[in-house]
């Protein structure tokens, strides 16, 4: 379990790039109430609090999931077919940021969008901290890839604990570019493209291990044996 944990912060680290690229221009047009230092920290603070808010309802929720696949006695697989679902996204690029939404999904991330539009020319507190929410439901691929790894923890607890360390290990960056402006140059923005895909099959690995239960210590655990009940005869 703790390596899982250990590397949904570091995911968050190491995938800061991809999130500067996806989620940067939008805090950098959320507006401030002031022009000073503090206040344009106060509201990055919300705002990045409003992410991380949404990023821990949906690994409760993704955990949740997995929690009942885990009573049915699918839990293993659940954790098998997510970690072969990161190593193929790590194989073939983008994949999870391919899938294109139709129907009434598209149509609720549509209005999402449009809703986050208007609310980007508030400064008030709540507003900025909804922004954020909203921000955090948007679609990406790093996030789905924390998702799903969630779902493999099997309780709702681990899944919101997973997506609150993979949302703190983005906000270095994410309060450094609001803050300056700019982040990093573009050769430590390059090492953190290539380590994310490296982390990202370094937890599909974990995962698949956790489904194989090959009895190693804290990385797979071998799996419960049921209690036998012995009845005597007379």
């Amino acid at each position: 379990m703790t390596p899982l944990l250990i590397a949904a912060f570091v995911l968050g680290v190491a995938g800061s790039a991809h999130c500067v690229g996806m989620c940067g221009p939008i805090a950098l047009a959320v507006p401030s109430s002031g022009t000073g230092w503090g206040t344009r920290l106060k509201s990055t603070v919300i705002l990045n609090s409003g992410r991380l808010a949404t990023y821990v309802l949906l690994g409760a929720a993704f955990g949740t999931f997995g929690l009942g696949l885990r009573l049915a006695g699918l839990q293993q697989g659940v954790s098998l077919v997510a970690g072969c679902v990161l190593l193929l996204s790590v194989v073939v690029p983008g994949l999870l940021e391919r899938w294109n939404p139709t129907g009434h999904f598209a149509l609720a991330i549509g209005r999402l969008r449009s809703v986050l539009a208007r609310n980007l020319r508030r400064t008030a507190p709540e507003a900025v901290f909804l922004t954020g929410m909203l921000n955090g439901l948007l679609p990406c691929g790093l996030v789905y890839a924390a998702a799903i790894s969630a779902a493999a923890l099997g309780t709702w607890q681990l899944g919101a604990l997973f997506m609150l360390l993979f949302a703190l290990g983005t906000w270095p960056a994410m309060i450094a570019l609001r803050m300056s402006g700019h982040l990093l140059g573009s050769r430590s923005r390059m090492v953190l493209r290539k380590a994310s895909p490296v982390l990202v099959a370094a937890m599909a690995v974990v995962l698949v291990l956790r489904g194989l239960e090959l009895g190693i210590p804290m990385v797979s655990p071998p799996a419960q044996q049921a209690p036998v009940t012995v009845t005597a005869c007379h």
